[in-house]
């Protein structure tokens, strides 16, 4: 099996997910998008016998903005956390990956409600690292 480690920003949150991964979700709902304030939400369906914390699982809160609609952040950083709220399954956030998934985006869920701003222009620009040095 293969170990995949991920944390929040600050790292007073950590977990692991023991096994393969089949591939990156985004949801490009109105609610993932304001929840993560980009084009939508990456996650990852794990299921839950394969998912562990391994510190900090005390420091989440979780807020309810909808009866159907969750969203759990470290207490200290924000950062968003997997969501536990499904008996089957955890929904990690691809983000908070330390180790390389090795999988690219499979789906993108509801794309009707996609932002009209979430495309490239025809002269977009790519930058490989951030000028001062990405860690």
């Amino acid at each position: 099996m293969t170990l995949k480690t991920g944390s929040c920003l600050c790292g007073a949150r950590a977990y692991e997910i023991d096994g393969e991964i089949d591939a990156v979700w985004i949801c490009h709902c109105s609610l993932c998008r304001k929840a993560s304030g980009a084009n939508g939400n990456a996650i990852l369906i794990v299921p839950r016998h394969q998912f562990r914390w391994v510190r900090g699982e005390d420091q989440g809160v979780t807020y309810a903005p909808r009866e159907t609609y969750t969203i759990t952040r470290c207490k200290t950083c924000g950062t968003p956390l997997p969501a536990e709220a499904d008996e089957a399954n955890i929904y990690v956030t691809a983000g908070t990956l330390d180790t390389p998934l090795g999988r690219g985006v499979r789906t993108h869920l509801f794309c009707a409600s996609r932002a009209d701003w979430d495309r490239d222009e025809d002269d977009v620009r790519y930058f490989e690292a951030r000028s001062t040095g990405e860690a």
